[in-house]
């Protein structure tokens, strides 16, 4: 058995409208994101879910009686600093000035809320490893707003699969070219891993974190920063004997379910 960690946070996409200037296709309301989120929320697997305290109960309701945890997180409180740095690089003429202006309108670029929530991913499992959440040797992040519908769960009611516990596997859409820097693949919004779903045995979440944490860390002592995509990339370069990497096609991102689960 797999225990699922996510989360979910208001960061206004509701109002990332065509009318204020952002393509449609980053407009998705809060009501989307729990349509989605209870198809994923049928799966029998255990769950840990982060999110802020007004919307506990309705998670609550819509995992019922399923072996779920929810912990209330107040994410504009508790990382101020962090936020306000990404925040900065983003503002700032140097950066701005670089970005390929194809991709100015995705939000790694101007949200500071979207980069941050997806840096916090292996930080929220962690924590729950921590706090003795988890009872299973494989953890998973998989997106709160993943199951598009429930086509994507692949008939599956309790999702298992054979993923070496002592690897971090992460799934790949395109090959790192050796010696590319990684500000080109920043600037053109190059993305070679999948952020929606990462798997890992308990014992390796701690350290993706840290490898993680390090990767930001030299974004911004570079003034640079870039969305989860872009710093598991980094990781995988700091330390690739930590990892499995799985090639996936670059034409269907909602595959765990149908690739890597035993029916």
């Amino acid at each position: 058995m797999i225990t699922i960690v996510t989360a979910f946070f208001d960061i206004g996409r509701g109002e990332w409208t065509p009318d204020k200037g952002h393509p449609h296709y980053l407009e998705r309301k809060t009501e989307t994101y729990f349509e989605r989120f209870s198809n994923l929320a049928t799966l029998e697997n255990p769950m840990v879910i982060y999110t802020s305290p007004d919307l506990v109960p309705r998670i609550q309701q819509i995992r019922g009686n399923k072996p779920t945890k929810i912990i209330p997180f107040k994410f504009y409180d508790n990382c101020k600093e962090l936020r306000q740095k990404i925040k900065d690089i983003q503002v700032s003429e140097e950066y701005k000035s670089k970005i390929n202006p194809s991709q100015k309108s995705n939000p790694e670029y101007w949200s500071a809320d979207y980069v941050l929530v997806n840096a916090l991913k292996s930080t929220f499992i962690r924590h729950a490893i921590q706090m003795a959440e988890v009872n299973t040797n494989l953890v998973a992040w998989v997106d709160f707003g993943y199951c598009h519908s429930k086509d994507t769960l692949n008939g599956i009611t309790k999702w298992e699969y054979d993923f070496d516990p002592t690897k971090i596997h992460l799934f790949s859409i395109k090959d790192y070219l050796p010696g590319r820097p990684i500000d080109d693949i920043i600037y053109n919004n190059d993305v070679h891993m999948t952020g929606g779903v990462i798997v890992a045995g308990k014992e390796q979440w701690p350290k993706l974190e840290a490898l993680v944490n390090h990767s930001t860390n030299e974004l911004i002592k570079n003034n640079l920063i870039d969305d989860d995509q872009t710093l598991l990339l980094m990781s995988y370069l700091l330390a690739p004997e930590e990892f499995e990497i799985h090639k996936v096609s670059p034409d269907n991102w909602f595959f765990i379910f149908k690739d890597f689960a035993k029916k």
